[in-house]
């Protein structure tokens, strides 16, 4: 030592150079946005009513059916339509489609009508999807993307409602768990009714 000092020592305190994981401002964003993916998961799914003042009307597409025919909107006027998107590669699609088919069965004699439209998909993995599950309310091919296009669909499932009027009332996106919580759906975009 000379001069009472250490000449072989760190003059830089212990933490100095180093920094804790939690001080990165890029560590603390990405854990952040994974626990808010992670509750946003968990919940299942989220309704997006349309506001009152703002009721667009649904874009009219007309689409081939499985069974040879086309389904258009237009057709169903002055009658609620439930307009799931789904895919035959998706689990969540795969949890849902007990549930929508029990539904259709339950409102088959009602004035509700509900429409499948099939996006991102084959025809032959489409058609498998409905024979195994039993689904034998309308569904159409989306062959080119534009009915999903047109209304938005980000992911598979969404399920839009569509007033009597015309006029898109809102959707839900995730796979709805019971024709109850679907009821429950219908009923608060149409107003209670």
């Amino acid at each position: 030592m000379i001069g009472g000092e250490d000449q072989g020592a760190d003059p830089r305190p212990p933490t100095a150079g180093r920094r804790s994981w939690w001080r990165s401002p890029l560590i603390v964003a990405l854990v952040f946005l994974g626990l808010v993916a992670l509750a946003s998961l968990s919940r299942g799914g989220a309704l997006a009513p349309a506001t009152a003042e703002a009721r667009p009307p649904a874009p009219d597409f007309a689409a081939p059916s499985f069974s040879g025919s086309e389904i258009a909107l237009a057709a169903f006027r002055g009658k609620p339509v439930v307009l799931n998107f789904w895919a035959s590669w998706c689990p969540p699609c795969r949890e849902e489609a007990p549930v929508l088919r029990q539904f259709a069965a339950r409102h088959a004699a009602s004035e509700i009508v509900l429409l499948g439209i099939d996006v991102w998909d084959t025809e032959a993995d489409a058609r498998a999807f409905l024979a195994e599950f039993g689904l034998s309310y309308p569904n159409a091919l989306d062959v080119d993307g534009r009915v999903s296009i047109e209304y938005g669909v980000s992911g598979v499932p969404e399920t839009y409602v569509v007033g009597p009027d015309g006029r898109l009332l809102g959707k839900y996106t995730g796979p709805v768990k019971s024709v109850e919580q679907l009821e429950a759906i219908v009923r608060a975009l149409r107003g209670g009714s």
